[in-house]
């Protein structure tokens, strides 16, 4: 069955990130609908798959999964450029269930942001440098709906002396929608009101305290290139227990699964992230490559509201 997108030139809407404050004003080239058997040359168009249904349990081989290409995005940087808002979008003509999702990151890719019209929280999937595929839980995908505008945000940095090419994106497996018991989302625990002074080590803590019942899955801790040590706790019921607590490496940027925690309502994520700025400049949040992020990127269901988790 093939997917069939319509492309627009703007998109409309602000992409509601309570912890990013991103705001995805995009000014797209007018493109035609991508179908099955569809030659198209521009290579300014997002390329979309065809994903048939296909399993998603935690235990499955990867290479046996029938991976497809959900949306892609080509593009071209000089020596030492940067691009922060080389944005892809598509709108959806059948709902999608998602039961693995993986990023497409050839040398160049930063990271990778994905999201979709109709999702409270408007996140569903990042990446960073070598990020590995999510499996879901069985019983648990993500929905990607009929009507929905899914966006793809790269981000893109060339540190070579030489022009850079490539084509990044998103992959996923489809499973059908009756093995979907529970819909899952993405949030984003963490701080991002933190100053890093030149050439000292840093470390900035930030709570979150869930206000609904929740099972997390999968954590991807997320810094930067000043990032020396990643922690995530959990407070559940008054007890602390370390879900991550290791060196943080910028090019070892992976999800790690695990089996679904429950949290209730009151319970506590806690991320304290440490830095070294080894620059001659005050260092702060920001999507650059040259400023810093410090998230505990987290999966979970049901998918709820943006403010699941407060800090």
């Amino acid at each position: 069955m093939s997917i069939n997108m319509r492309c627009s030139r703007i998109f409309p809407f602000p992409f509601p990130f309570p912890f990013l404050a991103l705001s995805l004003s995009l000014a797209l080239a007018a493109c035609g609908s991508a179908t099955e058997g569809d030659d198209d040359d521009d290579d300014d168009d997002d390329v979309v798959g065809q994903p048939d249904a296909g399993p998603g349990t935690p235990d499955a081989d990867l290479t046996d999964l029938d991976w497809q290409p959900l949306i892609t995005g080509n593009w071209t940087l000089a020596p030492g450029g940067e691009d922060t808002g080389n944005n892809h979008q598509v709108v959806l003509d059948r709902d999608i269930y998602v039961g693995a999702i993986r990023p497409i990151e050839p040398v160049g890719t930063h990271h990778t942001v994905l999201g979709h019209s109709a999702s409270t929280a408007g996140l569903i999937y990042a990446s960073g440098v070598g990020t590995n595929a999510v499996v879901f839980p069985e019983g648990v995908g993500l929905k990607f709906p009929k009507g929905a505008t899914v966006t793809l945000s790269l981000h893109i940095y060339n540190t070579s002396d030489s022009p850079l090419s490539g084509l990044s994106g998103i992959e996923i497996v489809e499973i059908a929608a009756e093995d979907v018991v529970h819909e899952a989302d993405l949030y984003l625990p963490g701080p991002f009101l933190f100053a890093l002074q030149p050439g000292q080590e840093s470390q900035s803590t930030g709570n979150c305290t869930a206000t609904q019942d929740q099972h997390i899955f999968a954590l991807f801790p997320h810094m930067h290139q000043l990032g020396t040590h990643f922690k995530t706790e959990l407070i559940i019921d008054g007890v602390t227990s370390s879900l991550h607590d290791e060196p943080y490496d910028f090019d070892e940027q992976a999800f790690k699964s695990f089996e679904p925690i429950a949290m209730s309502a009151g319970d506590k994520i806690r991320t304290t992230c440490t830095w070294f700025n080894t620059t001659g400049s005050t260092v702060t949040w920001g999507e650059s490559s040259d400023s810093e992020m410090c998230f505990s990127i987290m999966y979970r269901y049901p998918a709820g509201d943006s403010d699941m988790c407060s800090n």
